[in-house]
């Protein structure tokens, strides 16, 4: 009677109530966002569902576990938080990683300093708690920089770009138009801007900024051409 018992207690641990085959034992992590149902389908199959849509699938061993990640990643009512933790692993495995990039540093700091010159952000913009946070939780590796270090990559990176422009000038084998720019800040400082235009090797119209200096007065037009001439010859 105790044997019978015993037997009776460990089939009530293996099988559902339902009286149909039970999945093996799971190890993989996307079973963490599904739960199994007690009704199997017509086949009696074993079926679950996402617990955060109720979407169903079919749950039996030998159909795997592709088609429950892939659901993961695309479901609509889970939020991007859930997403970033449960980014699954493409392997057989099942295990999950994240999935974060190798950082090159130097490629950093160049789209860093492309970043302020091109919002006309200030230097102090790489030192913002919230941006540094940022960074840091995209990529813990990430080597974040002080605002004196980003202007001196802002310098470095004119010189460069300053050569470039040198070099292609220098290809052009028709001639180069030139176009100046006056302009009057809030505080009355005047400044001047140089554009030079040109026809390239592809009969394509390009214009380029040569200068953009402060014209301190007289601006008188002898002053004015004196001023392009210097800039001209930077």
């Amino acid at each position: 009677m105790d044997s019978k018992k015993k037997n009776s207690n460990a089939s009530s641990l293996t099988k559902p109530s339902t009286n149909f085959k039970r999945q093996r034992k799971l190890t993989s992590d996307v079973w963490e966002n599904f739960e199994f149902l007690d009704v199997p389908d017509a086949q009696g199959n074993l079926l679950c569902k996402c617990k955060k849509c109720g979407q169903r699938y079919n749950a039996e061993s030998r159909q795997g576990t592709g088609n429950l990640k892939r659901h993961i990643k695309k479901c609509k009512k889970r939020t991007f938080k859930d997403v970033g933790q449960l980014i699954l692993d493409s392997s057989s495995s099942g295990s999950m990683m994240n999935r974060v990039p190798a950082i090159d540093c130097d490629v950093f700091r160049e789209m860093l300093s492309i970043a302020v010159v091109k919002h006309d952000l200030p230097f102090q913009f790489a030192e913002y708690s919230g941006i540094r946070k940022c960074f840091s939780y995209i990529n813990p590796e990430v080597k974040l920089v002080s605002r004196n270090t980003l202007k001196d990559d802002v310098l470095k990176m004119f010189k460069r770009e300053k050569e470039k422009l040198r070099d292609e000038l220098n290809a052009i084998r028709g001639r180069i138009s030139l176009t100046s720019d006056c302009w009057t800040s809030i505080t009355t400082d005047g400044y001047m801007s140089l554009t030079a235009h040109f026809v390239d090797n592809q009969w394509v119209l390009q214009k380029r900024i040569l200068n953009f200096r402060f014209l301190p007065p007289p601006h008188t037009g002898v002053h004015m051409s004196d001023h392009v001439y210097d800039l001209l010859k930077d």
